[in-house]
């Protein structure tokens, strides 16, 4: 794999961050976008919106052209999930059936309430793994120290992935639980609305604890009864990317949850973004998985009753506070 040419799919904040980081460390990176006129203006003035202060290197290969992607050796897909099916059929006949595809979105596509992995599953014939883990995009682009987990269900191919990937800032760490590691990524963003939330109504750090570590227990649930191993929670993609994303309004979702706790309609917070802010769209489909498969999961449901439903904050703090299980682990 020494020489594996890399094309990243999508060109927003992780995308780019992906293939500047990647880039700085050897690789053979192309950043591919879908629309043209950014890809000229990526090429031309190498700034990113989506990634203000990073420079993109003058050497880095950005396109828009198809042919880039039928010579790619390894794929990764940094497309928001809710809108990557139509992308995924524009772009499936110039795949390689030999390129193992890496999915780097995070979030549960709403008309199959499934992990992204999956829709491509159905479409190809490739190898399909996910990477997720605590990466905020502009630290990952500046390389400062991240890692992140890499599952396959070979684990014989998530480890040379790995090992090809990997570099002095971006440690890599091969997995094989491709459904654990995927909705981990999804369902943090949940939790972090739920995080934003709680920063924006000033409740505490020791509220904040409280639901890291109670929404950490409704992700493993929630993943087990999907088959995802139990132990993934304590990964990188697991308890280490909740952590991060809880813990910041840099994350998208927390933002927009400390924004609502402000305040601000969800219409108008969304109506000011560029980003897409998966959280929204998994609250919805973690809210309808869980309670298919009757998982215990207040804070799932608090989350669609506020995004969906327009409770209150206020009442749906008082009521979770007020609820009270008799023990801890089941």
């Amino acid at each position: 794999m020494e020489n594996s040419r890399i094309i990243i799919i999508g060109a927003g904040s992780w995308g780019t961050a992906l293939a500047v980081s990647l880039h700085q460390s050897g690789k053979k990176v192309t950043l591919w976008g879908r629309r043209p006129e950014m890809v000229v203006e990526l090429c031309t003035s190498r700034y990113s919106a989506y990634l203000p202060g990073v420079f993109l290197p003058v050497d880095m290969a950005i396109s828009s052209a198809y042919g880039d992607i039928s010579i790619a050796d390894i794929i990764l897909w940094a497309v928001p999930v809710q809108q990557s099916q139509i992308l995924l059929e524009q772009l499936k006949e110039y795949i390689p059936s030999s390129a193992p595809i890496i999915v780097c979105s995070k979030g549960l596509v709403l008309e199959t309430q499934q992990p992204l992995s999956g829709l491509f599953k159905k479409s190809l014939l490739n190898p399909i793994g996910v990477l997720s883990g605590p990466n905020f995009a502009d630290e990952v682009a500046k390389n400062l120290p991240a890692a992140s987990t890499l599952a396959f269900e070979n684990l014989d191919l998530a480890k040379n992935l790995a090992c090809h990937l990997r570099h002095k800032a971006f440690r890599v760490y091969a997995h094989h639980d491709v459904i654990g590691v995927e909705m981990a990524g999804a369902l943090k963003n949940v939790a972090a609305i739920a995080a934003g939330i709680v920063m924006g109504r000033e409740l505490g750090h020791n509220c904040l604890a409280m639901l890291i570590t109670r929404a950490n227990a409704e992700i493993c649930r929630l993943a087990s009864a999907l088959g995802a191993f139990p132990d993934t929670g304590k990964t990188l993609a697991g308890i280490g990317d909740l952590m991060l994303t809880c813990s910041s309004v840099k994350s998208r979702n927390t933002s927009l949850g400390f924004a609502l706790a402000k305040g601000q309609s969800l219409e108008d917070i969304l109506k000011a973004r560029s980003n897409v802010t998966e959280g929204v769209a998994t609250a919805k489909v973690a809210f309808d998985l869980a309670k298919s498969h009757k998982i215990h999961a207040p804070i799932i449901s608090a989350m669609y009753s506020i995004l969906y439903e327009g409770q209150s904050i206020d009442d749906t703090v008082h009521s979770i506070l007020s609820s009270q299980q008799q023990q801890e682990l089941e």
